[in-house]
């Protein structure tokens, strides 16, 4: 019974340490995560440069596998090649390893009693008496940084020492990894544990607690250790499971890396262990106090650094070969080029809410593209005389209107699930502009497919000259000219006003205007023309007019996706924050 009630106390426990470690991380990321994000879709330009920003934001986040389940969502999305999803990868091992100092520093170095609780009560007021948002953020880090250390506070006291369990001690003692046998039973062990927590920090730390309460030697900790590796591969192998192939090679690269670092380090394990003991002063074997609370602990840490180090300058010599591994286990496919539905975003990729509005800004981008096509086929069908090419162009645009509705659900879907998690004031604000661009952009899509109906309906009695044609390409390739700049301004980068954006939102209001006044010059146009010839029926008048109508409020939507690109606001917000700058365009 005694030891049952150890086993759930320890489970206790990791399970503080886990809702800490998410906390700590939420925290980080709404503190940093428009950085972050920007940092992820333009530093990867290189395998170096890949490395790095992996590094810097597992370190920021304090989680690698949340890294790695970003990669693989941005890798589905397009935002990441394989090579610099690889890239960000091996740096995420790199950088999960500060975490591992940070437990063994302040987890055992330090007296955890005496700052836990202030800790906590420090963030806990910050987080709910202070509305500085970035005091709140900076409490709900340090809220997840003492329930952290608490979690292992309280398996630190759980856990008896190796004199009190001579059983446990003696059975650990069994495992050492002198033989082949035994230390590929002691990385299964890690890998298994690994998998079922789903954090490799969270198994290292109880492993140093184990290791410092002497129930086995550093060895037998560095072979768990290497499992723990291949254990965090988990997490984003089962994210992948039914995304896109490159998500798919970016995860298995990730166990391919660490898989294949556990296999050269086996081959010089007992010669590994030594150098790591040469670094690292202070000898971790014995069983006096300092050697337990202080050289074993900081002595796995700087194993599992050293580790991620070499292994990640080994393979980035190996990347692009790895790369083509992960293409022949899993190949291209017919399939792959033809993706349906959405193609940048996965739902279930919400694992990091800060960073994930890139991939719908993309995936809205392509919802807009099929506005531009409408439009293109429109023009085309206009002027094409073969009844059966009409007939197709005008079926494509109805295709693509569908399109849109079916892209607009979707992607609604997503950011409103966005919603729902905890993301910073910012990216509130940020989604909810996305929300109110694609709803917009469903419009656009609806005003191509009333313009084609009208198209049908003239094209039978032949109510438009030469001339009405010309004049409706004309105000079609300038709402077109505007639809682009609109998909520009969506996958501009930075969401905050400049001289840049200010200047982009200028010539959209001017080109709007001019748009509204080429209706108005090419309406009055041909009623003049109506009144010198009397074979222009006013319905024709009616169905021109409506036409150059429906592309002027196309040109209005345009121009309401600009505002709310360049700002991350919606056009209300943006006009209002502005004042009386652009009073004379509206």
């Amino acid at each position: 019974m005694k030891t049952f009630f150890i086993i759930l106390n320890i489970l206790g426990g990791l399970a503080v340490f886990l809702y800490g470690m998410k906390l700590m991380s939420d925290g980080m990321q709404k503190i940093a995560g428009n950085s972050m994000r920007k940092l992820l879709a333009t530093a990867p330009k290189n395998r170096v440069t890949a490395t790095l920003t992996g590094i810097i934001v597992t370190s920021i986040i304090q989680s690698s596998s949340a890294t790695t389940v970003m990669v693989v969502g941005f890798s589905s999305a397009g935002i990441l090649s394989l090579t610099q999803a690889m890239g960000v990868i091996f740096g995420a091992n790199i950088g999960t390893t500060v975490t591992v100092w940070i437990i063994s520093f302040f987890g055992f170095k330090l007296q955890l009693s005496l700052f836990l609780l202030p800790v906590i009560a420090a963030g806990f007021f910050i987080l709910y008496a202070v509305k500085w948002k970035t005091l709140h953020r900076l409490g709900e880090v340090m809220v997840g940084f003492g329930f952290m250390f608490l979690g292992l506070y309280i398996i630190q006291i759980t856990v008896p020492d190796f004199t009190q369990a001579p059983q446990v001690a003696q059975w650990f003692a069994q495992l050492r990894p002198d033989t082949l046998g035994s230390l590929l039973l002691l990385i299964s062990i890690g890998t298994a544990l690994t998998a079922v927590l789903e954090s490799s920090t969270a198994v290292i730390a109880l492993t140093i607690t184990l290791a410092a309460k002497g129930f086995f030697d550093f060895p037998t900790a560095a072979a768990l250790v290497l499992g723990e590796n291949i254990g965090t591969t988990i997490t984003a192998n089962l994210s992948a499971i039914g995304s896109s192939r490159t998500a798919k090679r970016a995860a298995l690269a990730h166990f391919l890396f660490n898989f294949l670092g556990v296999v050269w380090v086996i081959c010089i394990f007992k010669y590994f262990v030594d150098f790591v003991n040469w670094v690292m002063p202070g000898s971790p074997y014995g069983t006096d106090n300092k050697t337990l609370m202080l050289y074993i602990p900081f002595h796995i840490s700087a194993f599992h650094t050293i580790f991620n180090v070499f292994n990640t300058v080994i393979m980035l010599f190996f990347i692009k070969p790895l790369g083509r591994l992960t293409t022949i286990i899993i190949p291209h496919s017919k399939r792959e080029e033809k993706p349906a539905g959405l193609v940048f975003i996965d739902p279930r990729f919400t694992v990091a809410p800060e960073l994930a509005v890139e991939a719908a800004r993309k995936e809205i981008e392509r919802m807009a593209a099929s506005v531009s096509k409408i439009i293109s086929k429109l023009i085309h069908a206009l002027k094409v005389d073969d009844d059966a090419m009409f007939e197709q162009l005008i079926k494509d645009v109805y295709t693509l209107e569908e399109s849109t509705d079916i892209l607009e659900y979707k992607i609604n879907t997503y950011l409103v699930k966005l919603l729902h998690e905890r993301i910073s004031t910012e990216v509130l604000d940020e989604t909810m502009a996305l929300i109110d661009i694609i709803n917009t952009i469903e419009r656009m899509g609806d005003g191509g497919q009333k313009i084609a109906k009208i198209i049908e309906i003239t094209r039978k009695d032949k109510e438009f000259s030469q001339t009405d044609k010309d004049n409706i390409e004309e105000i079609a390739l300038k709402v077109k000219q505007a639809v682009k700049d609109a998909r520009e301004g969506l996958l501009r980068t930075e969401s905050v006003k400049s001289s840049v954006s200010k200047e982009a939102l200028r010539k959209a209001f001017e080109r709007e205007m001019e748009i509204n006044d080429l209706r108005h010059r090419l309406r009055d146009e041909r009623n003049l023309r109506m009144k010198q010839d009397s074979s222009i029926t006013p319905i024709s008048s009616t169905h021109y007019s409506d036409i150059l109508s429906r592309f002027e409020r196309m040109a209005d939507h345009a121009l309401r996706i600009i505002e709310a690109s360049a700002s991350g606001k919606t056009p209300e917000q943006e006009r209002a924050d502005m004042g009386g700058e652009f009073k004379k365009y509206k």
